[in-house]
Order: C-alpha cells, then structure tokens, then sequence
C-alpha cells in the first residue's frame, strides 16, 4: 500500500500516537471550559438532557478534581495516585453556574455522558471517567475524521493538515463539544464535495446523509449548520428535475432549522454570559444598531491588535497561557496556503463552486465576530474580547477551497524537478515535528 495516496492512513496513525500524548500529557480541565463541558457530560448521565437552569447540582468529589495541580503529571505521580483512588460519591453534590454551556444541546455529551454513567456504577474516579472520556471523544473524532478525508475528492492533505493541526488535535483530545464539532464539520465538506465532484447522480440515501450531517453539526455548534448550504456547490444537472432539487434542499435543511429555532426559543432563558456582571448584551445590540459602521473598525481592530487570535487557530495550549513560537505559527498557515495551491486532482471547481464555500465562510464568521462582541465584550471596548481562532477550524477547509488550482502544480512541476511524493513526504515530517513541539509544550508548560 503506497501511504502517500493514502492520507487517511496517515491521519489515523498520527492522531492516535499525539491525541494519546495530548490526552494523558494535559492536565485536568486546562482546555478552555473544559471543567463545564465534563459538568455538563455529568448532568446528561442523570439523564438530564433538557437544561432548566444554568445551574448544576455537582458532585463534590468531580469538584475535587479543580484543585489537581496543573503540572502534577509532570513531578508528582503521588497525587495521582490520590485522585485516582477517590470514588464518584453522587451524595455529596455543590450547586455550579455552568454558564452558556448550559444550553448546548446533549448531542455532543451523550458518549462521554454514557461512560460517566457507567462509571457510577463501578464507583470510578472522576480523574479516572475524566481521562477516559477524553479518549472515547478521541476515538470518536478520530473515527469520523478517517472518513471525512478519505471520502473528500480534492484537498486530501488540507483536511489532514487542519484536522492533525494543533489546537484541533488538542480540543479533539478533551471534553470539549468542539472534538465532535470539528470531525462532523469536516467529514460535511467532505461528503459534499463528494456529492459534488464524484458522484454522477444524487440518490436518496445522499439527502438523507447530508440531512443527518447537517442535523448533527446544529446541534454540536449552531453557526456550523450553515455548512449545510454546500447543498449548492452540487451541480443542478444532477438532481433529475428542479422540484427533486428545491425538496431535496429543503429535507437537508429544515429539520435542523426547526429543531434550533425550537430549542432556542424554548430554553433561551437558560443562557447566561459567563460575564453577565460586566458586559450588557442589550447595550451591545443597540450600540451595532445605532453604529453599524463602527463595528467593521471593531472588528479590523481586533484582527490586527490580537496576535493570540492566530496562535489560538493553530497552537494554544494550557489554559491559552502556552502558544507554539509566533514563527511556526506562521509558517503553519503558509503551508496551509501552499499546499492549497499546489493540490492536483483530475476533479476541477467551478466559480461558483469557490463561491458558496467562500460565502458560508464569511457568514458564519461574520456571526461568529458578532457574537462573541454581544456577548463577551465589556461596553467601550474598541477589540472584540473572547475571541479565539479555534472558532474557525470547521469552516478553514471552505476558505482554502479558494485556492485551488489543479493547473498550478502541473504547470510547476514542468518548470522545475518539482516531485509531488517527496513533497508530501516532507508535509508529513513537518506535522509530525509541529506536534512533537506541542506535546512538550503542553508537557512541561507550568
């Protein structure tokens, strides 16, 4: 089997050895909200799977878990051994403000929920059911990714480069709902490609596919359902008439609209920011309203004043307090960019296959800036606070979509002894030496 034609091989192999490094390396609760994404995994293994509150009854020996030292993995086994040895007492409970994680739906907490569940039964630790979720949503998203890049008929190695980058390996790595956000999100651009490029006829058992893609990816983070709208990059000439088209759209996309309009309007109460003291979301909405123009200056500001915005896209680790070096960062997103351009494939895009992709990016980015301004930004402020690049992980393979060129390698390649096999060979090395780094930053960061 030649490797180089197989980059799902090469994904799975990858993510498996440093998701497992990254899974046991990371001390408890050092990715961003992690300590209420395993709350919240805990109140869907009670069964509690419509939120009432923003508040959880939480037992007090998971609680015991935010004082575990955060460089104990590191120099003190001893204390593991301690955490590891205190039983799940579901007696003793202490009432916690989850936040907005409150009203996420339970679709990304059911397996994590179910091995907490189990768990209880056995008496486990919670360090114990804790490291052992964090490995069922690896397994999960390693899973799902595999058949993201192996069914994507173009930008093969884009998706292994985002889905192996970092920060993606990093959350996929956690408790976070964002391990199964990003696996579905790239597995949907896959199969849509697929339904795009490949297939020369679209069939029932297609719809249905992307319906449930599309319905998961509502529920795992909202904005990201938009990624149903590559139903458009399919050619129409594949639909056997316009009225197969227009019902074909509307089962891929109204189920998922109408369970999160009605989700939304049912528990919307539930929502509170996490920084409802200092920031007026009502003062927020009316300041954009009256000052439309301004928000574009906000927005520039922000993009240019917040370097961690392109650390937390690549490599933010440890609380967001441990950053791969800005250099390798960079040179991170170039290769991303490069090898966008430098893709090759029998399979061409339209322009208006570019398009829609670069459309829905911009949409769901665009939402994604203003939420984070509603919500989490203090009244005054002239940068937009919250905001991380991991964000925009699930929509970054429909940006590099923009850049493909299947000519450009072809037209190189005759210009210059340029040798597609020991090029990606070199892709692999560099992946490997990225993740190698992360895993002693997050090792040794204190």
């Amino acid at each position: 089997m030649n490797l180089i034609n197989k980059p799902e091989f090469i994904f799975v192999v990858l993510a498996l050895i440093f998701g497992l490094i990254f899974v046991f390396a990371n001390p408890p609760f050092q990715v961003p909200d992690e300590n209420s994404h395993f709350y919240k995994a805990f109140e869907i293994s009670q069964g509690h799977l419509i939120p009432k509150s923003n508040i959880a009854q939480i037992p007090t020996s998971i609680l015991t878990i935010n004082t575990f030292p955060s460089n104990t993995i590191m120099n003190n086994f001893s204390k593991i051994s301690f955490y590891l040895s205190q039983p799940l007492n579901l007696n003793e409970t202490s009432t916690i403000n989850i936040a907005n994680i409150a009203i996420y739906p339970p679709l990304p907490y059911l397996a994590t929920g179910a091995i907490i569940f189990l768990g209880g039964l056995f008496n486990s630790s919670p360090l114990f059911l804790m490291y052992l979720c964090r490995l069922i949503n690896l397994l999960i998203y390693v899973i799902i990714v595999y058949y993201g890049i192996k069914i994507i008929p173009i930008h093969k190695n884009i998706l292994l480069l985002l889905a192996l980058m970092p920060v993606t390996l990093y959350e996929a790595s956690s408790l976070s709902a964002d391990s199964l956000n990003f696996a579905v999100s790239f597995l949907t651009v896959g199969f849509f490609l697929y339904l795009a490029l490949v297939k020369d006829k679209i069939y029932n058992k297609d719809i249905l596919i992307s319906m449930i893609l599309v319905f998961v990816l509502a529920f795992s983070k909202q904005a990201y359902a938009l990624l149903g709208l590559l139903f458009f990059i399919i050619p129409k000439e594949k639909f056997e008439n316009k009225i197969k088209r227009i019902v074909s759209f509307l089962i891929v996309s109204l189920p998922s609209m109408i369970s999160l309009i009605t989700w939304n309007l049912l528990f919307k109460s539930t929502y509170a920011s996490p920084n409802s003291g200092i920031v007026s979301s009502d003062y927020n909405i009316q300041f954009i309203l009256s000052n439309p123009l301004n928000f574009p200056t906000i927005l520039i500001n922000t993009l240019i004043s917040t370097p961690g915005f392109i650390a937390t896209f690549v490599g933010g680790f440890r609380r967001l307090t441990s950053n791969l070096p800005l250099n390798l960062i960079f040179l991170y997103c170039v290769i991303l960019v490069f090898v966008s351009l430098l893709s090759t494939s029998k399979y061409k895009l339209s322009f208006r296959q570019k398009l829609v992709p670069l459309f829905i990016f911009l949409v769901v980015s665009l939402l994604t800036f203003l939420f984070e301004f509603i919500t989490y930004t203090p009244r005054g402020s002239n940068i937009i606070q919250g905001l991380q690049g991991r964000y925009f992980v699930p929509v970054a393979p429909l940006f590099l979509l923009v850049f493909y060129n299947n000519k450009l390698f072809n037209y190189i390649s005759t210009k210059i002894k340029f040798r597609r096999n020991e090029c990606i060979c070199l892709l692999y090395v560099f992946i490997i030496i990225v993740l190698t780094i992360s895993s002693y930053i997050i090792y040794y960061a204190i």
